[in-house]
């Protein structure tokens, strides 16, 4: 009988770091690397083209893991992402504050005529000065209460892209999954 349908195909581009897991996740969702190749703009992505045979056993199910797969490689993803990103806004927004105030005590101290203002001056340069400290403090903190908190999503994540994997690699019989 002749074959109606020819191979299914499939483009990947990824990062350099997950082109591992997406080669071994392909070869157990019974995809075949027909071509790997760099991107042209960016150097730390690499792309993939997949092949498989249109018909064959358990194709629903390893379509379903599959998308489960890359749901929980995208939310991985955005999990790493999001560590440093709540850190670096308040550090960043903290920082500017105790700027501006440094700024503005340095030119209330260059047109300052009374010891008033100069005082006055001073002690917003002190402020903006301790505003810097509170954001380098405040960034730290924040890092590290979120670091914790993302780093147990990644890692309940990561497992279970690995159970997807090991479960399509007992469908399709390739290899063990890793």
């Amino acid at each position: 009988m002749e074959q109606i349908f020819g191979d299914d195909k499939l483009a990947v581009a990824v990062k350099k770091e997950g082109a591992g897991l997406i080669r071994r996740a392909y070869a157990a969702f019974g995809w075949r690397e027909d071509r790997v190749y760099s991107d042209r703009r960016y150097a730390d992505v690499v792309h993939f083209d997949f092949a498989r045979p249109h018909k064959i056993p358990g194709k629903d199910r390893l379509q379903l893991l599959q998308v489960r797969f890359e749901v929980g490689v995208n939310y991985l993803g955005k999990a790493n992402a999001r560590m440093p990103l709540r850190a670096a806004v308040i550090g960043t927004l903290v920082a500017l504050i105790g700027l501006a105030l440094a700024i503005y005590g340095a030119f209330v101290i260059a047109l300052s005529t009374t010891t008033v203002f100069f005082s006055a001056g001073v002690g917003l340069v002190g402020a903006g000065t301790l505003f810097a400290a509170l954001a380098v403090f405040t960034a730290v903190k924040v890092y590290a209460s979120d670091k914790r908190k993302y780093g147990i999503i990644a890692a309940v994540l990561q497992q279970n892209i690995e159970q997807i994997i090991a479960e399509a690699a007992q469908i399709t019989g390739v290899g063990d999954g890793h």
